[in-house]
């Protein structure tokens, strides 16, 4: 039997939701509430209809404080409380009642939206799909009609449709008896995790404040500049490409000047920059491609739009997001934020002088401040985007993030000894060599002496090795990694081959050929040289941290042992598994259990392939029905079998559930980020308490704001590391900053 309310209401409002947001939304005069389908207790279905008082019976339940379910309930909570409460006199729910059932759903690895997410429950009663022509119908304002004079905003009027205002209202029973019964069916959030969706809730009232002034001379600004590099595409061109948005043109034009070009995809024409032959005036016209095309206009424009008229942005972050329970910014993102350039983190610039020349809205000004390269309009606009966040009058933004948190997390978790241990060393004692120089003089079989903190090793090698390869990844997240950070892998060859040992050589040569024969892992992008470099690199880490690789193997094999064996614990690392109630569930140390719906194993096979050449491919992992198949027909040596694999459902990108591979790399990713995740509720909670309020958090990192004398920046980063019991022995640190506008250190 459901518990308290559950409740749902169809609106309508001037304001679009989409582009708007649903602050912005329920703070329009025009918004107003239509209808609400309700049930107590899981009693019968009730109705209410604007006009109307608020019923007795929800009422009465709203005041003695009863749990209100909703799904995606913040668009209920608002209303209930900034709509209903204020303008209407109806009791005002606390934020602490709210139950999302959508945020529920999201926690098992299952569908946020209703729709698919009563596909996914196979319920009784699902969503009616014909609901969206109701909502256009009745929500949303309409357009005159033939012979009318349109005084104000125009709606439907339920009145003037009344059996489509019924049928409307039918939908919304549908959606809350659909609801209640996806409410039944799921585990329910922890008491603990019912803590931090409410936590969220109210750092998402809180807003993140935006200098709007700034902000709209910024698009001015931009515009102004666009015009400038539009005249020089039409200049480098010659007249063929008009703008910098022509993609088409620009396309055509590149290849007519005997470059081969498919798209103007940002990565394609980093590629092409990346040619020593390319002709200087198509150099030139995909610099101004690239630099017209900057996502920060977009970003800032989403800003002006999401803004209240305070300045803040409201409900920019979606509780459990991922399956791992980290959050995903929405509207503005401030999860995405572009990298500044190297020049504009050497310069150290004067943001309080940076944003007055902003406000100028003079491409020409800015160029004469800052020169030719730093000063380019767009790209600056991109570099400083951070800075169109700050706190308000008489107060500062608090910032800290976790310090390489994955990387403890994966060690701590995986029982690497003494790669916690030399973090709490070095916590200790800063002097000491860090990890990127320890993994770069143990990869290059050399000395922490000779790797020092300006050698190029520490970022190549011992930097991208840590941050790419600790969850199964081989060359080709060696390659997406060293591409961040600019490392000339064909470059690289020579020291690492240099100083590899006869035996690692060989084997990483006969691994190349074995892949290349079917173009397999990069051998049909990379050059010898730099496959090699890559694949030594890997092993030698892997050799460095044999506890962590060991891991990844010791987590499938628990998961497969849980399969075979429902209802029964297996303890691995400190994790645990079981599958129950169809869920393979992950208990993490903290207590909370990671959800993959609906686990399988299917058998599998070594093989070998039959190549084009007549000769066979080394063993590789096939399943067994397509390997049986193929040998059938003569193209597949079966070698014997291999430990089965593993799959579950997930969400897609399509927000239905499709059937995906699970291994132990991405499983031990997953619970690592779920682990960081935890720390980082642990910290925000701490920091609550103690005065500094969260306004915004991104992966790792929280921001407070708070007034001008409270706190101290070495009390917040203390604070937010306590560790909780589960996490004992975790070598954990957070750095910071505090200030005015917000930044990236």
């Amino acid at each position: 039997m459901t518990k308290g309310i559950e409740i749902d209401y169809e609106t309508r409002s001037a304001v679009e939701l989409k582009t708007h947001g649903v602050y912005r939304y329920m703070a329009h005069p025009s918004t107003k509430a239509l209808m609400a389908s309700y049930q107590i207790n899981g009693g019968p279905v009730r109705r209410w209809r604007y006009g109307q008082p608020c019923p007795a019976d929800l009422r009465e339940a709203i005041e003695r404080g009863d749990a209100i379910s909703a799904h995606n309930a913040a668009f209920e909570r608002l209303l209930m409380q900034r709509v209903l409460a204020e303008r209407h006199g109806w009791p005002m729910p606390k934020t602490s009642q709210f139950r999302c059932t959508a945020a529920t759903a999201a926690a098992l690895a299952l569908p946020r939206k209703l729709e698919h997410l009563g596909e996914a429950l196979n319920l009784p009663v699902q969503k009616d799909k014909a609901g969206a022509a109701l909502i256009r119908k009745f929500s949303k304002p309409r357009a005159p009609r033939k012979g009318e004079t349109a005084v104000g905003l125009l709606f439907n009027e339920p009145e003037d449709f009344q059996p489509d205002f019924e049928r409307f209202h039918d939908y919304c029973d549908d959606d809350v008896r659909t609801e209640a019964e996806a409410d039944k069916r799921m585990v329910p959030l922890s008491d603990f995790e019912q803590q931090a969706y409410t936590m969220s809730e109210i750092i998402n009232d809180r807003g993140v404040r935006i200098d709007l002034k700034s902000a709209h001379a910024a698009v001015a600004l931009a515009e102004k500049a666009k015009k400038v590099l539009d005249r020089e595409m039409r200049a480098v061109t010659g007249g063929f490409v008009t703008a910098c948005s022509q993609v088409a043109r620009l396309t055509e034009w590149v290849q007519s000047q005997g470059v081969e070009m498919t798209s103007a995809a940002k990565a394609e024409l980093e590629t092409l920059l990346e040619l020593q032959d390319l002709p200087s005036q198509v150099r030139r016209a995909i610099e101004l491609r690239q630099e017209g095309s900057k996502s920060s206009v977009s970003k800032i424009q989403s800003m002006i739009k999401r803004a209240g008229e305070d300045g803040r942005v409201r409900g920019a972050f979606v509780y459990h997001a991922a399956s791992t329970g980290r959050w995903q910014s929405v509207g503005v993102n401030f999860n995405n934020m572009p990298r500044p350039r190297g020049c504009y983190d050497d310069a150290h610039l004067n943001t309080q002088m940076l944003f007055e020349a902003i406000r100028t809205e003079s491409p020409e000004y800015l160029q004469f401040l800052y020169g030719p390269d730093l000063g380019r309009p767009l790209r600056l606009l991109s570099d400083s985007i951070r800075g169109f966040i700050w706190a308000g009058p008489g107060r500062k933004l608090m910032q800290a993030d976790y310090s390489g948190i994955e990387g403890a997390v994966i060690a701590w978790s995986s029982g690497e000894a003494w790669k916690v241990a030399e973090m709490h060393k070095i916590i200790a004692d800063p002097s000491i060599p860090d990890l990127y120089r320890q993994t770069a003089a143990s990869i290059m079989n050399t000395t922490t002496d000779i790797v020092t903190k300006k050698h190029p090793f520490r970022q190549s090698v011992g930097k991208v090795s840590e941050l790419a390869l600790g969850f199964g990844g081989g060359v080709m997240a060696f390659v997406s990694m060293a591409k961040n950070y600019g490392v000339d892998l064909n470059m690289l060859f020579a020291p690492v081959w240099e100083t590899a040992d006869e035996e690692r050589r060989e084997k990483a040569a006969r691994r190349y050929e074995g892949v290349l024969k079917r173009g397999k892992e990069g051998t049909d992008v990379l050059t010898r040289e730099a496959w090699l470099a890559c694949e030594i690199i890997k092993v030698g880490w892997r050799a460095k941290n044999a506890a962590i690789s060991r891991g990844w193997q010791l987590r499938e094999e628990a998961i497969r042992e849980a399969i075979r064996n429902p209802g029964q614990k297996v303890k691995v690392l400190n994790l645990m598994y079981m599958v129950t109630n169809g869920f393979l569930w992950c208990r993490l140390p903290s207590g909370r259990c990671l959800a993959y719906a609906s686990p399988r194993l299917k058998d599998q096979v070594w093989a070998k392939v039959l190549l084009p050449d007549a000769t066979w491919s080394d063993s590789e992992v096939m399943d067994r029905e397509l390997a049986e198949k193929l040998a059938l027909k003569g193209e597949v040596q079966i070698q014997g079998p291999t430990s089965p694999a593993i799959s579950v459902l997930g969400v897609g990108k399509n927000g239905r559930m499709q059937r995906e591979h699970l291994y132990g790399g991405l499983v031990a990713e997953n619970d690592t980020q779920a682990i960081a995740r935890d720390l980082l509720v642990n910290g925000m909670i701490k920091a609550e308490a103690a005065g500094y309020e969260i306004v915004a958090h991104v992966y790792d990192e929280m921001i407070a704001e708070v007034p001008i004398g409270f706190g101290n920046l070495r009390e917040f980063e203390k604070l937010i590391c306590e560790l909780p019991e589960w996490a004992e022995g975790m070598p954990l640190t957070a750095g910071g900053w505090h200030g005015k506008r917000y930044r990236k250190d």
